[in-house]
């Protein structure tokens, strides 16, 4: 009896913690081994009914898809619906034939009524490779979203959008493979809180105008804004942090031009990421150097190099390109995917020279062509041999 008893006290010991304690146990879990847990202890049946972190993606239908489960929006529904507290965190997977588009909306609504606050729907409906699902409307007006990412969807700003203002309480906004839809308001669109804002992979991103004073880091990738610079112009005087592609200054569209002309205020960016920057274009590596020229304020920058290939055209007055002055706060660069091309080093001579605050050179090599041991010791003693314009600045090599 005693024995007994003792297991009896043990394990009652999980079931009497605090209900918040449960809660970060079951976040610690995939939506799928919670619902299992909950069904297999009424212990936890509660916890369960109030946990505001659900998670349907591509792991969940499978677990469902297992166990001959075939309606997986019904399933979602009624995880929604029996909620007894509000959902904060909710991630969407799908692209099941079964989901139609008023399940979604109903979905969304659910949500924007009941406290979300980080918000990630990744929802595929094609007809002929073109999106077929608009963001409701009941998500602009939403006041607790503070996290929105979207992919494969259609972008329409709302038409009745209240004092110009939608998504009052958003801070951060990522996009991919979005479209955006041209503003049919006829005003400027505000943001007031927003502070990152990630395009991938998009199209008509010139068609996003918005105000949005408090940004801070803005983030495109693979996606081009050469053939419409007013947009960048709108949005890139307010931040601190930037990642672009080096091909959206590059190609066959940068003909004519100047980034000096176009930017002629000076940018206030701390943080530059640079993804892909290309030593076969004569065009691309100007235009990315005019850029950097406009930023007297940056202190990071991070590249990763592009293909192998290079014109010798690019070096071409290559140490010409940046003034002593143009590089004055930069203290730290990391450079990846190095291959040790007769440009990248003397790129690297060059920001050496004319970097006076720079503490650290991170040299990073590709994960599919590292360097042998022999090349990469001569390599490092070479750019030790590079003249410095900071006594502090140090080459540090990572081989992987």
């Amino acid at each position: 009896m005693a024995n007994h008893r003792g297991s009896n006290t043990a394990s009652d010991r999980i079931s009497q913690l605090p209900e918040d304690v449960k809660h970060l146990i079951l976040e610690c879990l995939s939506t799928w081994e919670v619902a299992r847990t909950a069904l297999l202890s009424t212990q936890w049946h509660h916890v369960w009914l109030r946990l505001g972190r659900l998670v349907f993606d591509w792991e969940f239908g499978e677990g469902l898809h297992d166990r001959a489960c075939s309606n997986l929006v019904k399933t979602i529904t009624n995880v929604l619906f029996l909620r007894s507290g509000p959902v904060k965190k909710f991630r969407l997977q799908m692209s099941e034939t079964t989901l139609q588009k008023p399940d979604l909306d109903l979905w969304c609504l659910f949500l924007s009524r009941n406290g979300i606050e980080k918000l990630q729907l990744s929802v595929r409906f094609y007809e002929n490779f073109i999106h077929k699902y608009t963001l409701p409307l009941c998500l602009f007006s939403c006041p607790t979203i503070k996290y929105l990412e979207l992919e494969y969807v259609d972008f329409l700003f709302p038409v009745n959008a209240r004092l110009g203002s939608i998504f009052s309480g958003l801070t951060s906004l990522k996009f991919k493979a979005v479209l955006f839809n041209p503003n049919a308001t006829g005003i400027l669109l505000k943001l007031p809180n927003l502070e990152e804002l990630v395009f991938d992979v998009c199209d008509d991103i010139h068609n996003f105008v918005v105000s949005a004073p408090k940004l801070k880091s803005l983030t495109f990738t693979d996606c081009s804004l050469v053939t419409d610079w007013k947009w960048f112009e709108v949005h890139v005087p307010v931040i601190k942090t930037l990642h672009f592609s080096a091909y959206s200054f590059g190609g066959h569209h940068v003909d004519g031009l100047n980034v000096q002309e176009r930017l002629p205020m000076a940018l206030n960016l701390q943080a530059i990421e640079l993804d892909g920057l290309c030593f076969f274009c004569g065009k691309c590596l100007p235009l990315v150097i005019q850029f950097l020229q406009k930023c007297p304020k940056l202190s990071q920058l991070e590249m990763y190099m592009g293909v192998e290939e290079w014109s010798p055209s690019v070096l071409e007055n290559l140490d010409r390109w940046f003034g002593d002055q143009d590089l004055c706060k930069l203290k730290k660069i990391t450079m990846k995917e190095f291959r040790g091309l007769i440009p990248e080093m003397l790129l690297i001579k060059i920001i050496l020279s004319k970097s006076p605050e720079l503490e650290e050179i991170i040299i990073i090599e590709p994960n599919d062509d590292q360097l042998d041991a022999c090349a990469a010791l001569k390599i490092t003693r070479e750019m030790n041999r590079f003249p410095r314009a900071s006594p502090k600045a140090q080459v540090i090599f990572f081989g992987n």
